[in-house]
């Protein structure tokens, strides 16, 4: 009863200081909703086991290529298949390749992303069909068109028919070409591996040719470890093997190795340096703001020290005095925590970006138990941790001493040292927040102020993933030529064109290469991306020429064989010289293989993304690059915004094919932005925790200073009356402010200093310790600090000493 009694009592008084008591509720709202937002997070991405069977086990098996620049590699079949049979680390081994389909039937034609695999992807990750069955040996030795189709897609497509096992759909699969294929099973609704936007996996079925190709890398590789054996061992063991096939297959296989990751570190890549410095961001805030909390209590508790005095001296015990703190503060705490939950449901969309891929989205995670849970115990353990000392403080005196502190308006020594140290606290965390803002803020401005070596504005992008109906390289170039002539056609087209990969799409697609007349050391066996494109691709995507002339119609499937390079290759391998009119071979081991002639050399072009350094480059027109590489992005120049002319060039593309599916319909900037979204939305929540923090801190500060000018008003007023004039009393009220603004500077920059070389691997162009970041923090922090208390010294300075000494 006595408990209920204090809550009604607190209630009570909260309602009758909405000020204090909105401020508390929303400065632990804020704090607790970024924490919860990023636990979910953290969840996500760090508790919450794969959705594979004893996940631990399972790891990613790449080709190693790390002189060449592909430290991670895709393999190649015949590799994957010496793999399989010669290892002793893995129960088995699966290889998968990433699809599109066009599925047509039962509503408006889709565009869907799946995946060939060997009949055993779903034995080796543990997954059970939830309906139906998985693939067998059978399906991908038979040629049978079967299919197991993701549970989004039942739902989505399908309306989730309890009769879709055994059900034919018409789909045109990427190198299939058959476009009937039945349905034997459907995922589980949590599987996902590598890309949770997949919706079908059929059976790769090599055919006999492809299945020993060791010059074709286009594999992604899955294995389960033997229970006793850890990846350190298996890591081991493959790269023996790959030494081995190095020996066995030299043209094909010389200085290639091979690297086992763990899937979780696979899935998870960067981004778990970003998750850990916004934990620690997050961490920051609540700490802020359970201390200005703290610090509001102790305010508070210094103002009602007479109403203490007087139930003291009623005979209240002091622990009657101290639970009637811990109720008000978990009253508050507690209506914090349920405002702070609302933070996560509406920050979903945005901080969703953050996830990797290769994981489920935050919105299946959100607002679970384990994030009430986390709200709940964040919740109480802020609101009993921060009111302890302002408790304690209201008991801690005895009756005597509390009615004389009453008398002379003080706090104690004691509260004014733990509010200081509760000031100099927000101030350094909220210096962290910023120095580290700030070193993102700067590592975005230098990636927008990068030469990419092409000009990325007015350019639409999309994917047009040819019907299998084109699979026959010959069917292809009337295609590209009827759409190419359709939509230079349209009004504000500057330029269109096909291209195979696009800058900052892929690390990947090389060929090894020769150049005639350079002797070659012995081992040596250089690579260049290649890149494919029809006539006018250089020139839609406006690359810059350093010497020579860009391909053109001139180079069609009758020219003498003409190519374009970049600086990385003629500064490689022609140093000094022109590169013009050098002839390069590709498979130089191969004397067959025909000569490509340098007819031109552009600046280099970010190709790999911002973090990669720039490989030599091969561009090539469509007419003369090699059959394999189908050039499926579509790029068009245009005046203006790119996304106003995506229905026009959609809308000649569904002129010249009607069944031609069109995906991914960007334009290129936005294209660049996702190579780098992960770190935009840090670098966001970064600035607003920083920003957050910058306003409580202000705050706590303004509500010290505010508190003991108001605890001082007596002092002040006789100082006046005795010829104090209105600036030493500014001076000595700010002087106070200032000083612990200066404390809070140092400590938090020592602390910024060392926190934030985790976040190195983050930066572009900018050093972890950049002094003009720390410098341009620490002037905002003086700045807003110094605004923060001149508002109570100006107070202090008009103060009427008559009327104070009048009131005393």
């Amino acid at each position: 009863m006595d408990l209920l009694g204090d809550l009604r009592y607190a209630l009570r008084l909260l309602r009758k200081t909405p000020v204090f008591t909105l401020a508390a509720i929303g400065t632990l709202a804020l704090g607790i909703g970024a924490n919860t937002t990023i636990f979910s997070l953290v969840q996500t991405m760090l508790l919450r086991p794969l959705p594979y069977q004893s996940p631990d086990q399972v790891a990613m098996v790449w080709e190693e290529r790390t002189a060449a620049g592909f430290p991670r590699s895709n393999p190649a079949p015949g590799n994957y298949q010496d793999w399989r049979a010669m290892n002793r680390s893995f129960t088995d081994m699966a290889a998968t390749a990433f699809a599109f389909a066009n599925i047509t039937g039962d509503g408006a034609p889709e565009v869907v992303l799946g995946r060939r695999v060997t009949a055993n992807f779903f034995s080796v990750l543990g997954i059970q069909p939830v309906m139906g069955r998985a693939f067998t040996a059978a399906d991908d030795t038979n040629g049978a068109r079967v299919v197991v189709i993701s549970h989004a897609l039942w739902q989505r497509r399908y309306g989730g028919d309890p009769g879709i096992v055994g059900r034919t759909i018409t789909m045109s699969v990427e190198r299939v070409g058959d476009v009937k294929h039945e349905v034997i099973g459907v995922a589980p609704p949590s599987f996902v591996h590598l890309n949770r936007d997949i919706d079908y996996w059929v059976p790769i079925q090599f055919p006999p040719e492809e299945a020993v190709t060791r010059g074709n890398h286009f594999l992604e590789v899955v294995a389960r470890l033997k229970p006793d054996v850890t990846v350190e061992a298996a890591d081991s063991d493959m790269r023996a093997i790959a030494k081995r096939l190095s020996e066995q297959y030299p043209q094909s296989n010389r200085d290639l190795g091979a690297v086992v990751v763990p899937i979780r570190e696979q899935v998870l890549g960067n981004t778990r340096v970003q998750v850990i410095a916004l934990m620690t961001a997050a961490a920051a805030i609540v700490l802020i703001a359970c201390a200005n909390l703290a610090s509001l209590l102790l305010a508070r508790a210094s103002v009602r020290r007479g109403e203490y005095a007087v139930r003291l001296s009623l005979g209240a015990s002091r622990g009657r005095l101290v639970r009637q703190v811990l109720v008000e503060a978990l009253c508050l705490s507690i209506a914090g925590g349920a405002l702070g939950l609302a933070i996560p449901l509406l920050t979903t969309t945005f901080v969703e970006r953050i996830v990797p891929i290769g994981f489920q989205s935050l919105a299946v995670s959100i607002m679970d138990w384990r994030l009430l849970a986390f709200a709940a115990a964040l919740s109480i353990t802020t609101g009993v941790l921060f009111s302890l000392g302002p408790a304690l403080q209201s008991a801690h005196a005895s009756t005597a001493e509390v009615l004389q502190q009453h008398a002379r308006g003080n706090a104690g020594g004691r509260s004014r040292a733990f509010r200081d140290g509760l000031v100099v606290l927000q101030v350094a965390a909220t210096l962290v927040l910023l120095v580290a803002a700030g070193l993102m803020l700067r590592t975005l401005a230098n990636l927008n102020a990068v030469d990419r070596g092409f000009d990325a504005n007015n350019l639409l992008t999309m994917q047009v993933p040819l019907m299998p109906k084109y699979a026959d390289p010959i069917a292809r170039p009337p295609f590209y030529e009827r759409v190419i002539t359709g939509v230079r056609a349209l009004p504000g087209v500057r330029g269109t064109a096909f291209g195979s990969v696009l800058p900052f799409q892929s690390a990947g697609f090389s060929r090894s290469f020769g150049v005639e007349g350079r002797q070659r050391a012995p081992g040596d066996q250089p690579d260049a991306l290649v890149r494919v494109g029809t006539a006018d691709y250089l020139q839609t995507l406006r690359l810059s020429l350093a010497e020579g002339r860009l391909l053109d119609a001139r180079d069609g499937a009758d020219a003498p064989l003409a190519v374009v390079v970049n600086e990385t290759l003629t500064r490689q391998f022609m140093a000094g010289q022109s590169a013009l009119g050098r002839q390069i071979r590709f498979n130089p081991a191969d004397p067959a293989e025909p000569l490509f002639t340098i007819v031109g050399v552009v600046r280099d072009v970010l190709e790999r993304g911002y973090q990669q350094d720039s490989k030599p480059t091969v561009y090539m027109t469509q007419a003369q690059g090699p059959r394999y590489f189908p050039t499926t992005n579509l790029i068009v120049r245009v005046d203006g915004d790119p996304l106003e002319y995506a229905s026009a060039v959609q809308r000649v593309v569904r002129e010249v094919d009607p069944d031609q599916p069109v995906r991914l319909i960007r334009p290129m900037t936005e294209v660049i932005a996702l190579t780098v979204g992960d770190r935009r939305q840090q670098t966001t929540l970064l600035v607003m925790f920083g920003v957050l923090a910058l306003v409580i801190a202000s705050l706590g500060l303004y509500g010290l200073l505010a508190q003991t000018v108001s605890a001082r008003g007596r002092e002040i007023g006789i100082r006046m009356a005795l010829g104090a004039t209105w600036r030493s009393v500014m001076q000595m009220v700010m002087s106070r402010g200032i000083l612990l603004t200066g404390a809070g500077v140092g400590i938090g920059a020592v602390l910024a200093w060392s926190l934030t070389r985790a976040m190195e691997s983050l930066l572009y162009g900018v050093g972890a310790s950049d002094p003009l970041t720390f410098a341009l923090v620490a002037g905002l922090l003086a700045a807003v600090s110094a605004v923060a208390c001149a508002i109570p010294a100006v107070r202090a300075a008009r103060v009427d000493p008559m009327l104070v000494l009048r009131d005393q």
